[in-house]
């Protein structure tokens, strides 16, 4: 599973996505999250699994370079 953030610019009706300014998270147990930059990224509606709201104020108080956490598992369908 990929984790992206970024800001949503356009989706349609089978929920293909538009992100802007977008970036992946990849989660590890031995070091820091690391942040891959993918800027303006188009998702197709399949690959969707979950949409949520960030809350800027709070994301930009994680200290990602301690944060440590297990790979996020693939979806099963």
């Amino acid at each position: 599973m990929i984790l992206l953030q970024g800001t949503l610019k356009g989706f349609d009706q089978t929920i293909n996505l538009i992100l802007d300014d977008s970036h992946e998270r990849v989660y590890s147990m031995t070091q820091g999250v690391e942040q891959v930059v993918l800027g303006l990224h188009i998702i197709r509606g399949d690959n969707v699994a979950i949409i949520g709201e960030m809350d800027d104020a709070i994301d930009s108080r994680l200290d990602l370079s301690s944060l440590r956490a297990e790979p996020l598992n693939s979806v099963t369908h």
